[in-house]
């Protein structure tokens, strides 16, 4: 018999074959699915790469809407050519204004819109114009704004209560309101005549201080939405406690001085006492005083003049010699200077003469004034003050607020007035007061 050998011998060459392409099946399988996996992977990785870097630009887009209207917030109309503020000289609860950077926003866009409010655009030289149009100074980002004034209403809906103030309600009615009755507007300042902290607050009474400003920003990038609002109020300066305050000492040392309390604007409901002085404070010398209460008063707690100047100093004018025979500011226009330190240490002073000033002067160190001196508003001096007399009056129709006040010569009358304190107020940069990305 003869034995076919040789097919015998090949059968493990072919279970060899037949294993290596079950591992090559097997291998391509493998890389196959790794593959497709890394693919989603990187897909993934640049879907949301894409979908953070839209959403980020849609942020700043709309951070730049509110970064615009803040800025335009500011000065007036006669100092700032796209001011947007309320024209009305009396505050409109229904007061709402629009910032465009495109022509093609419809009123759906914004979902609170509502024909109970103003719903202004407004251009340069019309404030309550109410034709849709662009009206940014941006053109190249995609975002629109509205800007209106906050109202007890829009205080209730965000948890006001009388168990949870969100402000401290003085205007004698604790009813809460509706959109067709929004209510009082929100002011942020001193409420009461003494307060030292300021904080937002209603009013039954006229007041010197600014409303809050409700400032809702959206943007939309490639699909990418993004939405914020914030809450703006112009600074509110120090309390208004008299027409002269001193940390330490006010002293009637020669010449002859008036100081008086009444409020000539009339903002300050029952008016304030001649001078206020800091709980270590003391006055000396005499001097013709009027107010309410008629005498001095010495505080509680002492101001910080050092915080209350930084805080308004923000894009005010440096002056850095003395000032001789010179004008700042007018009504409408008023000036915000800041004094700094001809000199180091103690002897750091601002020499004035012959002044005529609108607005507010903050002074870091010490002030010598020489009459002719005039000046409405308000004077914020880290340091001392003294009237060194000179030819004529000194004025100041406003308040002082110094650490020493020392009248040695001259005529000097100081009265409070609110009104260009005031005014001078509203055109300093707002401040933002809260912030929240609603989408």
């Amino acid at each position: 018999m003869i034995r076919h050998k040789g097919h015998a011998g090949k059968r493990p060459c072919l279970n060899s074959m037949g294993g290596a392409l079950i591992a090559a099946l097997l291998l391509v399988a493998i890389s196959t699915i790794m593959g497709a996996t890394i693919l989603f992977a990187t897909s993934t990785d640049l879907q949301i790469s894409g979908n953070f870097r839209r959403a980020m630009a849609s942020f700043y887009a709309a951070e730049a809407g509110i970064a615009e209207t803040a800025i335009r917030l500011g000065g007036s109309s006669l100092s700032n050519s796209g001011y947007l503020g309320d024209p009305s000289p009396n505050l409109q609860t229904n007061w709402s204004a629009y910032v465009l950077s495109t022509p093609d926003w419809k009123s759906q866009d914004d979902q609170e819109y509502s024909g109970l409010f103003t719903n202004y655009f407004p251009l340069g030289g019309n404030l309550s114009n109410t034709a849709v149009l662009p009206n940014s100074v941006q053109t190249t980002l995609p975002y629109w704004t509205k800007i209106r004034h906050k109202t007890e209403y829009d205080a209730e809906r965000a948890g006001h209560s009388s168990l949870t103030p969100h402000y401290q309600d003085g205007d004698g009615s604790t009813a809460t309101h509706s959109i067709n009755n929004r209510g009082n507007v929100v002011f942020f300042g001193f409420a009461s005549g003494s307060g030292l902290m300021p904080a937002s607050f209603t009013s039954a009474n006229p007041t010197p201080y600014s409303p809050v400003e409700i400032i809702i920003s959206q943007s939309q990038v490639e699909g990418a939405t993004s939405l914020i609002q914030v809450e703006v109020a112009h600074p509110s300066g120090p309390p208004l406690l008299a027409p002269v305050y001193a940390n330490s000492q006010v002293e009637f040392a020669g010449g002859t001085a008036v100081v008086e309390g009444f409020d000539t604007c009339g903002l300050l409901p029952g008016d304030r006492p001649p001078v206020w002085l800091g709980p270590a404070g003391a006055l000396a010398g005499t001097a013709t005083l009027t107010g309410n209460p008629p005498m001095p008063h010495v505080g509680m707690d002492a101001l910080d003049l050092v915080k209350a100047l930084n805080s308004l100093k923000g894009g005010a004018q440096v002056i850095s010699e003395d000032l001789l025979s010179v004008n700042f500011g007018e009504p409408g226009n008023p000036a915000l200077l800041h004094a700094e330190p001809l000199a180091e240490g103690f002897s750091s002073r601002l020499a004035v003469q012959n002044l005529n000033g609108y607005g507010i002067l903050l002074v870091s160190g010490n002030l010598i004034i020489s009459a002719p001196f005039h000046w409405e508003g308000l004077i914020v001096v880290t340091g001392q003050v003294t009237f060194e007399g000179g030819i004529g009056i000194s004025v100041i129709q406003g308040a002082l607020l110094a650490d020493q006040v020392q009248m040695l010569n001259g005529e000097v009358k100081l009265t409070l007035d609110t009104c260009p304190i005031a005014a001078s107020l509203r055109v300093l940069p707002v401040a933002t007061l809260s912030w929240q990305q609603l989408l």
